[in-house]
């Protein structure tokens, strides 16, 4: 009885204060457009009718469109079609054109897909929110690969598109085979953070002040879309976005109505008390590698750690940063560390056909039941001891740098000089 009233209350609580954050949002925001308006911001919107070269840059690939079920589809195609499919999902607000940096990588083998999602670039923008739901968007990604001629593909997903992801491995196991996600931990383990502690809400300000209509897409298209600087500055700070890149977002998002898909995309994200209290998930069987920043507010590095539980077969990638650009800012390490996840790597064969007599492997290349135990129970001691270090280096700010580079760098090399790479 007193767990249920503990429950009553803090649900009250939490109605309460999301209902207060709603209107001090609406009144701040009215106020500050309106004084936006009296100076002046509204008309210093540069005119922009050509989109800049470096979306029509060939080495990105080829733009093509799919008419799906109820939505016509933009995306991006680069690589031979005969090699495996990727899929790349962007997150919001964004479009296809975050992968520039992955796409040339990855096209070498694979056939590479980076999809505008609904209401994003030049994909179509349903006008009513709910059919922006995670359970849409992922049904279009679905029919999408079915349109390719494929019955799975690899995903690569960042912020938003990574939730999609999620959903699509849990509804879809057998349609994906393996998975990359940018900054994106586990649904179930997000809800449960934003609901340990009230001050996470007020954290997550912005996604209050999203639910308000028409307001935040006049308040992006403020001072020539201000709000695009402001959301690539890590990027700017650090040199990793040129001008002209900044110009492709400007003119993509140059209009209300673009941004209003984009938008909408974030306002699907679950911002009630009940969310984390929806039951344990089921465990995810497909591999997946979880790159996250190890400096961001809202989502710490120990979020990825507790995505882990849910998981199978994971691998973890701190990096430093906040996270949300890392394929960006990192982006020459993280496509190694990509094409490493997504390349087929047949360690047993290779030892089988360099030592065919030993006994200790079957003739087809396997291992033998007692070697292939034995790998496993190690790799999975290695996996528990990385995401043990993970979690002490969430902890220990300090000296995180220096200490877990070593440590890290240590396990990788016992995991590849005992074939363990391969197994979680």
């Amino acid at each position: 009885m007193t767990s249920l009233f503990t429950k009553f209350a803090f649900l009250m609580y939490t109605v309460c204060l999301q209902i207060t954050i709603y209107i001090a949002c609406g009144v701040l925001s009215t106020v500050y457009l309106l004084f936006a308006w009296y100076k002046g911001y509204f008309h210093k919107a540069k005119e922009r009718d050509v989109p800049p070269s470096c979306l029509q840059d060939p080495a990105l690939g080829w733009h093509r469109f799919v008419k799906l079920k109820n939505v016509k589809l933009h995306y991006v195609e680069a690589g031979n079609s005969d090699n495996p499919l990727v899929v790349m999902i962007h997150g919001a607000p964004d479009f296809w054109f975050t992968w520039r940096k992955q796409i040339p990588s990855l096209a070498n083998n694979y056939w590479v897909v980076a999809v505008d999602l609904r209401g994003c670039g030049d994909s179509d923008t349903p006008r009513i929110r709910t059919q922006y739901t995670v359970d849409i968007i992922a049904e279009d990604i679905v029919h999408l690969i079915g349109s390719l001629g494929r019955e799975h593909a690899h995903l690569v997903c960042a912020g938003v598109g990574g939730q999609v992801g999620w959903h699509l491995v849990q509804r879809y196991p057998d349609l994906v085979s393996k998975m990359v996600l940018v900054h994106s931990p586990h649904p179930y383990v997000i809800q449960q953070h934003i609901h340990s502690l009230w001050r996470n809400y007020l954290k997550l300000w912005y996604l209050f002040f999203l639910q308000l209509p028409l307001l935040p897409e006049y308040a992006a298209l403020l001072n020539d879309s201000d709000l695009i600087d402001r959301i690539l500055k890590p990027l700017i700070r650090t040199k990793a976005v040129s001008e002209q890149e900044i110009e492709a977002y400007k003119f993509t998002f140059s209009r209300r109505e673009d941004w209003t898909g984009a938008l909408h995309h974030l306002r699907q994200i679950k911002m009630t008390a009940g969310g984390a209290d929806e039951g344990t998930p089921e465990v995810v069987t497909v591999p997946i590698l979880l790159i996250m920043g190890d400096a961001d507010p809202i989502l710490p590095l120990d979020t990825a750690y507790r995505s882990a539980e849910y998981v199978e077969r994971i691998r973890i990638k701190p990096v430093g940063g906040s996270g949300y650009h890392a394929h960006v800012s990192h982006a020459q390490q993280l496509n190694r560390d990509i094409d490493d996840f997504l390349t087929v790597r047949r360690r047993q064969e290779v030892a089988a056909s360099s030592s065919s007599s030993s006994s200790s492997s079957s003739h087809d290349g396997t291992d033998s039941p007692s070697a292939s135990f034995s790998r496993s129970v190690l790799g999975a001691g290695f996996s528990a001891v990385t995401s043990t270090y993970g979690r002490l280096s969430g902890a220990l700010e300090t000296t995180r740098g220096n200490v877990y580079g070593m440590v890290h760098s240590s396990l990788k090399t016992a995991e590849q000089t005992l074939q363990l790479d391969h197994l979680y």
